[in-house]
């Protein structure tokens, strides 16, 4: 092996590692958020605490990226897998962003789940997505583990463009219900920012497997 394939391999090497702990991270979120949705009867003090964990598990993440960042720009990786590396990136943490942004909505408007019809779609057709999700992220981890067997890791990414597509008929699927339903402007945005939010975690790990693929093919 050259020394600059060395090089590389290192720098790659490093920036898998710090992503698949960051994937970890996502995964932890998501366990909370999930938790809260099969709790029973929410509290305020309740719902602090799993905003406060998720935030912290959001700064974890954060700082992961800010050193791949930083990495990156001190020539970690050859110039040819520059770009696709700093987007894979940003769809990796947008994941645990939008897992954070969920819990902090469901902080702000868990006392809408009151309503009955809010309640049944909150615990089934967006705990599917959620559901969805996390097998989702699952399987960018396991691509994570796996970077350098090509024929694994494609197959993983059609698996995730499939699930991808579930997402989004489950979304359609609680978008049509939603507009059958009378609930007031504070109902409706709170259950379509919550959907949205599920959707935007697919869609940034559907983006985020094609761009390691393309890193990988490249290699």
């Amino acid at each position: 092996m050259s020394i600059l394939r060395r090089w590389f391999t290192s720098g790659w090497d490093a920036m898998i590692d710090r992503l698949k702990a960051h994937v970890g991270y996502s995964l932890q979120a998501l366990e909370l958020i999930q938790q809260v949705i099969a709790k029973p009867d929410l509290t305020e003090d309740y719902l602090d605490e799993v905003v406060r964990k998720i935030a912290a598990i959001e700064r974890e993440g954060d700082e992961i990226i800010r050193r791949l960042d930083d990495n990156i720009s001190k020539g970690a990786l050859v110039p040819s897998v520059i770009g696709n590396a700093e987007l894979l990136l940003d769809r990796i943490d947008n994941i645990l962003d939008n897992l954070y942004y969920i819990s902090k909505e469901i902080r702000r408007g868990y006392i809408v789940w009151k309503n009955d019809n809010i309640r049944k779609i909150v615990e089934g057709k967006f705990r599917e997505m959620l559901d969805l999700d996390k097998t989702i992220i699952e399987y960018v981890g396991a691509m994570l583990e796996k970077t350098r067997d090509l024929e694994f890791c494609s197959r993983y990414a059609r698996m995730v463009s499939t699930l991808e597509e579930e997402v989004d008929e489950v979304k359609e699927y609680i978008l049509d219900e939603v507009y059958k339903l009378s609930l007031s402007a504070v109902e409706f945005n709170h259950i379509i920012s919550l959907i949205y939010s599920a959707d935007r975690i697919a869609d940034n790990a559907q983006d985020a497997v094609q761009l390691l693929l393309s890193i990988i093919s490249a290699i």
